[in-house]
């Protein structure tokens, strides 16, 4: 009876997951209208809720989404950390010839380019972190070692990568080495901001290249392509997602493991 309990469990547990996943990309990799995309994730949040409940959590609250009296530092620390670092390794993709900037958008251009990434990134940013890293670790607690929590939360997140890119051993590898990251500041600080923060940060950094679209000179920024070696690239590329766990680790590193931040949480 209770190995049945179990399996139920898990079996509601998988099925949530994959539609919270679903959801969430089929949103914003198949539906091009901005406005539409846009009031689909808003959706997110009450079908999220709902989902959370079905599993015995207690909501958006359960799944990690609280207002702890440190939130605003995490965020603000970690996208400094995100941000600062990939705009590092821009400024090193540029001095080597992987492109060359050559103006900046001007205008309502310039402005609609701003919004699109801060507004999309955020959202996109957030909700993934919501779902591999909130919800998957929550629904976990409890039923295994946090360190084996953190590693399935690290894979899940690799593999659900492939949204973004091919599936590749180099993307799956370098999405493993940015879990750490992302994965760490979550577990070490219970904040769900913490690792948001740094995700948003170093897409916040892309977006100045390549917007939101993904598209070269779509951010603020106006640049041309050029070309380096794919073993140069891939070297920089794993090197700076590596380079990320530094700062990480030195500012969380302190502290006390805390999945999940429920001290003066407030619930949503």
């Amino acid at each position: 009876m209770v190995k049945g309990e179990h399996m139920k469990k898990l079996i509601i547990g998988m099925s949530s997951f994959l539609i919270l996943d679903l959801y969430f990309n089929v949103i914003t990799h198949f539906v091009s209208n901005t406005i539409i995309q846009f009031v689909g994730l808003l959706l997110f949040f009450p079908l999220a809720s709902s989902v959370g409940k079905l599993n015995g959590l207690q909501g958006l609250k359960g799944i990690g989404l609280v207002f702890h009296h440190n939130w605003r530092k995490h965020f603000a620390a970690s996208f400094v950390m995100g941000f600062g670092v990939w705009l590092l390794m821009y400024s090193v993709y540029g001095w080597i010839g992987k492109f060359e900037i050559i103006g900046i958008q001007t205008g309502g251009e310039a402005w609609w380019a701003l919004i699109q990434v801060m507004i999309g990134f955020f959202l996109g940013s957030f909700i993934n972190d919501l779902i591999t890293r909130g919800f998957v670790i929550n629904i976990l607690i409890g039923k295994l070692p946090p360190m084996f929590i953190g590693i399935i939360s690290i894979f899940v997140y690799a593999l659900d990568d492939f949204w973004n890119g091919d599936l590749t051993i180099l993307n799956f590898v370098f999405s493993l080495i940015l879990g750490c990251s992302l994965t760490f500041s979550f577990y070490k600080s219970g904040s769900i901001w913490a690792d948001t923060g740094i995700h948003f940060g170093l897409n916040v950094a892309y977006g100045l290249f390549y917007g939101l679209i993904g598209k070269a000179g779509g951010g603020l920024l106006l640049i041309t392509e050029g070309a380096i070696s794919p073993m140069l690239n891939t070297f920089i590329l794993l090197s700076f997602a590596s380079l990320l766990f530094l700062p990480v680790f030195f500012y969380y590193g302190q502290s006390k493991p805390s999945m999940l931040a429920n001290e003066k949480a407030e619930e949503i």
